[in-house]
């Protein structure tokens, strides 16, 4: 009976470098475009593409490391077709220069590739909700797309190159937040809340602070606008307190106190119902999981 090859790395150090690697991509990919942005900004349009490039160069290492991830031909597919597109941008933008027509056939190729992902995303997953939020991105990509093939202003270079680099620094941002979010379960969260009434008491610390930045507003001369005044309230309701404004009145000074205890006592009832409702429902079916594997792997030794 043939003996099972032993991998070196377990199952969840193979995850765990998967996702720093993921994370780590998509981190320089915004690193480099907001460099990109700010280069534009000060006028040093030579300094662009060579940080434009970077942010292609590793927009194809995540698509790599998206395919070590799931080996499947569907997403053998995928990948290659935007490592395809990864791979065109970068060297467009090598020769482009100052040239405004290369910049812009890059940034409407770069939305080509926003639309081409989000097509294959609704087929892998074909929810209602995944329909509808993929369409809104295609036209959005679209939309752009058409105003990167026709520049309103061709003599002028910044304007395509910035707004490429916005796009590509938020929708870079999405990918870090989807990466550092995808084990959350939200439809679990929400169903806690709903349940445990946390709901209610959030939208009573949310009644409190609006009532008491309105009063703020009227008696503290250093909040003279309702954001100030909100912004001062949420500074004490998470107990931040950056200390850029406080109360100077005896009312103010006791509402602030009123708020702050609310604010404690809300934040931590809310965070202690929600740990101990996620770990009983979420965390136990992961539990078992990881004691099956565990057990697998006691096995195979």
């Amino acid at each position: 009976m043939a003996s099972k090859r032993k991998s070196f790395l377990s199952n969840d150090m193979k995850r765990i470098i998967m996702l720093v690697l993921g994370l780590t991509c998509s981190t320089l990919v915004l690193t480099f475009s907001v460099l990109t942005l700010l280069a534009v900004q000060k006028e040093t349009y030579e300094a662009a593409p060579k940080y434009l490039v970077w942010v292609f160069v590793f927009m194809g290492l995540t698509r790599l490391v998206t395919f070590i991830q799931d080996r499947s031909k569907y997403n053998l597919i995928r990948c290659l077709v935007l490592l395809g597109f990864d791979i065109a941008l970068g060297i467009i933008v090598i020769f482009a220069n100052s040239n405004i027509y290369l910049f812009s056939t890059s940034a409407g190729l770069y939305c080509l590739t926003i639309i081409i992902s989000r097509i294959f995303k609704t087929i892998q997953r074909h929810t209602v909700r995944d329909i509808v939020f993929n369409v809104l991105i295609i036209v959005f990509a679209v939309l752009l797309c058409c105003g990167f093939f026709i520049p309103v202003d061709p003599s002028n270079v910044s304007s395509v190159i910035l707004l490429e680099c916005v796009f590509i620094a938020v929708t870079s941002l999405v990918e870090v937040a989807s990466v550092t979010l995808a084990q959350l379960k939200f439809k679990v969260l929400f169903k806690i809340i709903l349940r445990t009434y946390s709901l209610e008491i959030l939208f009573g610390l949310l009644a409190l602070m609006v009532a008491f930045s309105l009063i703020f507003m009227a008696i503290e001369p250093g909040m003279p606008s309702f954001g100030d005044a909100l912004w001062f309230s949420f500074t004490v309701v998470t107990t931040i307190g950056f200390g850029d404004m406080v109360a100077t009145t005896l009312l103010g000074r006791i509402l602030t106190v009123i708020l702050g205890m609310y604010g404690i006592i809300a934040v931590a009832v809310i965070t202690s119902i929600i740990v101990n409702f996620y770990n009983e429902t979420a965390g136990a079916k992961e539990d078992k999981k990881q004691i099956k594997d565990i057990q697998k792997e006691e096995e195979n030794k």
